[in-house]
């Protein structure tokens, strides 16, 4: 296996159908060594970062097997190096030779395979063909890949390429293709391929979205309104925390639920004359018969001492007993995780914050999945620390599981290597201490300054925004203050619909700002502080009146809310909008 040529081209202006366009694909040999960098070759550029480039797509190498192909197919023999506008001529690697993840030593770089290449007109005109061409080359699955740099170094014409890992659970590129092409409406072969070793995270995002319309999956919901549930039992997990497992009084088999979702309550409280609802994560797997919560005992907030404790938790704690009935909803959420995703995942949590964390993991487990899971779990010490001994034997038993768990405060009867690892907060520093180079999903669970903390330090790592999944009722502006936001919502895009939101109560106009995701988040970046609780639709807390104008829910609510009322957290004005805020 050999590297026959280098080849780079700077993107360049040049004319296409009565227009000019930029494009990087005229590439030509480079004479000499060259270096491969993190994004690029030395010399090297992409006109169109949206389509080609980027960390996953840093270096397009091509099989020069197949330039007798094509030079036979199209009755040519003009061709040279860079001909199909690869950066690597490689001799010896075919697209049925190589998985997705397979390491490669070129030279003294580092790299890896993560996708093949999906071809655009711009082909056509490097190759002087015409506008079919594209098709021809993709139908005839001799695409290519891509590859990213894991180490930085130079390469040349002439280098030997070395195998350095393979994983024999990836697909090939020849079957990533196949599937790409024929067998996107068929869940085993998308599953297949998501099961690949550090797969392109473009590509994941694309083939889940896939899986998601491939597969039947259940009714969100589950069923409908409100079912009668019976507590069966009450256990203790720390001093702060405790379980409450629930079974249906009807005593019907329960439906699937994902990993991560939560339930949905009407409590009776007593000295409060109205039902409240409040929402709570289910810290199980799904189970046929249960389904179990795990509540902390919420006191009042540092600040206000003198304020009342959590309402539903002390609720729960004081007075839900073995016996109690309880109105739920079925499960819902979009935080979720799929146990069957080869993709190593990393769950973060601090405090009551793991309870989401570990439904996913016993999911995991139970599935018999060989999946790499970094449990990493920040609380204040042993007196607080639920499910611990559970994690622990999880740990020893699976060689895919990793624990690491820090104490902030730990007291004198915690032992550390027993149980904690090390006295400190969770971090994006632990995290690079603990996690071996890989490609990670990461899960986070926790308080606001955890969340945040750890989401923008994911960002400034260098983590794909796609692959930081979060658990955070809150407005997302709070969560990525600071953090660099990706251009995947119009600012002040021309075509984007200009409308006017009334706040009728505050007296208060203003346009309506497309980067916000509801008219909840439009009032508080207005100095607004309308009642919320869930910010999901489902406690209509911040139910307000719709005094005129047209809104679109962005989340679908639970209950629909009462006629000529909005439910201002998960919806957007369609039209000038004024509400009784």
């Amino acid at each position: 296996m050999k590297l026959l040529s280098v080849n780079v081209s700077l993107p360049k202006q040049v004319p296409y159908n009565g227009k000019i366009i930029t494009t990087g694909i005229f590439k030509e040999p480079v004479n000499g060594r060259v270096m491969a960098n993190s994004l690029n070759l030395e010399g090297d550029g992409q006109a169109d970062r949206k389509v080609h480039g980027g960390l996953d797509m840093s270096v397009y190498a091509y099989p020069f097997e197949h330039y007798k192909f094509w030079e036979e197919t199209l009755g040519r023999s003009d061709f040279s190096f860079g001909q199909f506008g690869e950066n690597l001529t490689l001799e010896g690697l075919t697209e049925e030779t190589v998985r997705v993840g397979d390491v490669l030593r070129v030279g003294d770089a580092l790299l890896q395979v993560t996708q093949p290449r999906v071809p655009c007109y711009k082909l056509a005109l490097r190759m002087g063909e015409d506008a079919e061409f594209p098709r021809r080359f993709q139908d005839s699955g001799r695409l290519g890949f891509y590859l990213r740099v894991i180490e930085e170094g130079e390469m040349g014409a002439g280098d030997a390429i070395e195998p350095v890992d393979t994983d024999g659970r990836s697909v090939t590129i020849a079957e990533f293709i196949h599937i790409y092409l024929h067998e996107t409406h068929d869940p085993d072969s998308l599953r297949r391929v998501l099961a690949s070793r550090d797969l392109g995270d473009a590509w994941r995002m694309y083939l889940e979205k896939m899986l998601e319309k491939a597969e039947p999956t259940p009714s969100p919901r589950g069923w409908e309104g409100y079912r009668t549930f019976v507590v069966e039992r009450k256990v203790p997990e720390s001093e702060t925390i405790t379980s409450f497992y629930l079974a249906p009084e009807d005593g019907e088999t329960l439906p699937p639920y994902k990993p991560g979702q939560f339930l949905t309550f009407r409590l009776e409280v007593p000295g409060h004359a109205n039902p409240i609802t409040r929402t709570y994560t289910i810290s199980d797997r799904p189970h046929p018969d249960y389904y179990r919560l795990s509540i902390k005992r919420e006191p009042p907030p540092a600040h206000q001492p003198d304020a009342p404790p959590g309402l539903s938790s002390n609720y729960f704690h004081d007075h839900v007993q073995p016996g109690t009935r309880l109105c739920v909803k079925a499960p819902r959420g979009e935080f979720w995780l799929d146990p069957n995703d080869g993709t190593p995942v990393v769950l973060v949590s601090a405090g009551v914050g793991l309870t989401p964390m570990i439904s996913m993991l016993n999911a995991v487990v139970a599935a018999g999945s060989d999946r790499p899971v970094w449990f990493i779990h920040g609380t204040r010490n042993g007196h607080e620390h639920a499910m611990g001994e559970h994690l622990r034997r999880l740990a020893a038993e699976h060689d895919n599981v990793h624990l690491h768990v820090r104490y902030s405060r730990p007291g004198p009867q915690d032992i550390e290597g027993q149980d904690h690892d090390a006295i400190g907060h969770v971090t994006v520093d632990v995290l690079k201490e603990q996690l071996p180079p890989a490609m990670y999903d990461f899960y986070l669970c926790g308080p606001t300054p955890f969340m945040k903390t750890l989401y923008n330090g994911l960002l400034e790592w260098g983590v794909a925004e796609g692959r930081i999944h979060y658990e955070f009722f809150g407005p997302a502006s709070v969560l990525k203050a600071g953090a660099e936001k990706t251009p995947t919502k119009g600012t002040g895009d021309e075509s984007s619909p200009a409308f006017d939101v009334v706040f009728d109560q505050s007296g208060v106009t203003v346009a309506w700002d497309p980067s916000v995701d509801s008219i909840l988040e439009l009032a508080e970046a207005h100095g607004l502080r309308p009642d919320y609780s869930c910010r999901s639709g489902i406690c209509h807390t911040c139910m307000s009146k719709l005094i005129a104008g047209e809104v679109t829910y962005v989340v679908e609510p639970a209950d629909l809310p009462d006629p000529g009322y909005v439910l201002i957290c998960c919806s957007k004005p369609v039209s000038d909008v004024i509400v009784g805020v």
